[in-house]
């Protein structure tokens, strides 16, 4: 109760008016925390298996990307194209395994520096292709990829979707791993 001759509140008042300001800074701050977090808007885009392959670095859309296998030893099949390193085992089944320097044009011996296989299954097939290194699995936003580049003219244009801001050849595997593009006719 205030005292009515020096105007100022009893230590009761008091009290009573600083829980009442400590409940209303809490309430604020609830209800600012209680709100929902924004959202950042992620741009139109897809998942990209990167690899390197002659140093230079390429991507397949994850979407064609089954596993990553280590192919422990690759048996060699006479009479095939240069792009087909062999057959490898795959725990039972046998898949042939491709080395995309030859079709892309990278004119760089294969060496088997890595075991790391992509296996890649397409509507028509399913292969595995030889890199030199698997290096991730990244986001890439649309706006991100040029379709025109000086920098994979040498490669087929059927074969390229595009190109990164960082360099990174997007390969087109439905143009690539076709049953035209594999026919072995020699």
């Amino acid at each position: 109760m205030p005292d009515e001759t020096s105007g100022s509140a009893t230590p009761e008042t008091q009290g009573h008016l600083e829980a009442q300001l400590r409940r209303s800074i809490l309430k604020r701050r609830a209800v600012k925390l209680a709100r929902p977090l924004e959202k950042p808007e992620i741009p139109p885009g897809r998942q990209y298996v990167t690899f390197v392959l002659s140093r230079q670095s390429f991507a397949f859309d994850v979407q064609y990307v089954e596993e990553v296998f280590q192919i422990k030893s690759v048996l060699p099949v006479p009479g095939t194209p240069p792009f087909i390193v062999g057959i490898a085992s795959l725990r039972g089944p046998l898949i042939s395994i491709i080395d995309l320097r030859h079709l892309c044009n990278l004119h760089e011996k294969a060496v088997m520096g890595s075991d790391k296989t992509l296996i890649i299954r397409t509507p028509s097939m399913r292969v595995g292709v030889m890199t030199d290194e698997v290096t991730g699995l990244d986001f890439v936003p649309d706006d991100d990829i040029t379709r025109e580049s000086p920098i994979f003219s040498h490669i087929p244009r059927r074969f390229v979707e595009g190109i990164t801001r960082d360099g990174t050849i997007i390969l087109n595997c439905t143009n690539l791993f076709t049953m035209e593009t594999m026919e072995v006719s020699e």
